[in-house]
């Protein structure tokens, strides 16, 4: 899958024509310069993807009406992997989200911590998605994260650890574990708990701990929150690859 890929919210069966509008389109006529009887991929989010050839251009490059040629959906990675992270400032946001997704999270929860300096905004999510969908697109993954509410660490380890999933906090405490004694655990679920640059708190960790999570260190560095965030991404996806 060479040809460019574009995102679609709905993906028709291989025979059917399907109109391809808004952004996407915008993208794939201007930027793309894309001509008729090109090839193209869509993917939809959820793993689906589709080639598709370009018939037409319509309404000054806001619409493109395509064939499809083929389907078919990729299998979920395991295990799946929900970051809930502390926001960083500013740009490190779209750095820690790009990353992340490249590397395969699968779901992103923004944490609420005591030591918190920025909180979310009302267009947070919708800028949040965008920033996904891109890193999607550049990186070929067809599985788009979910972006969950706001919550604290102790809320998302109860939900969590309900749902079957294990978490692990991100907190150099006596008995914490090593990235690589935890990548080694085989589980199809994998929650990450990444606090603020101050760290979480004593009552924090205490509450999270009591709900099921885990410690875990990084080292003896201190990181910043993108840094440390990507880093265990990282670490969980391409151990999950290598297939050890």
């Amino acid at each position: 899958m060479t040809e460019p890929l574009f995102y679609s919210e709905q993906l028709a069966e291989p025979g059917a024509t399907l109109l391809l509008t808004g952004d996407e389109a915008r993208h794939a006529a201007a930027a793309r310069r894309l001509h008729d009887g090109d090839t193209l991929w869509l993917f939809d989010g959820h793993g689906g993807t589709a080639r598709a050839t370009l018939l037409r251009t319509t309404a000054r490059g806001q619409t493109l009406e395509l064939r499809i040629e083929e389907r078919r959906t990729e299998p979920p990675r395991r295990p799946t992997l929900h970051l809930a992270c502390a926001l960083p400032k500013g740009d490190r946001q779209q750095v820690l989200l790009d990353m992340a997704t490249q590397l395969g999270m699968t779901r992103f929860t923004p944490l609420l911590c005591a030591r918190s300096v920025v909180k979310p905004g009302a267009n947070s999510p919708a800028r949040w998605r965008k920033i996904c969908l891109e890193a999607c697109k550049q990186s070929r993954r067809l599985y788009l994260p979910a972006i969950e509410a706001a919550s604290t660490a102790p809320d998302v380890t109860r939900r969590a650890t309900a749902e079957g999933s294990l978490v692990w906090l991100a907190h150099p405490a006596v008995q914490a574990v090593s990235v690589t004694a935890a990548i080694n655990e085989r589980v199809n679920d994998v929650t990450l708990l990444v606090g603020p640059e101050g760290g979480f708190t004593e009552a924090e960790i205490e509450q999270a701990v009591a709900a099921g999570a885990r410690s875990l260190t990084l080292g003896v560095s201190i990181l910043r929150i993108e840094t440390a965030a990507v880093a265990l991404v990282a670490a969980f996806a391409l151990n999950a690859g290598s297939g050890s």
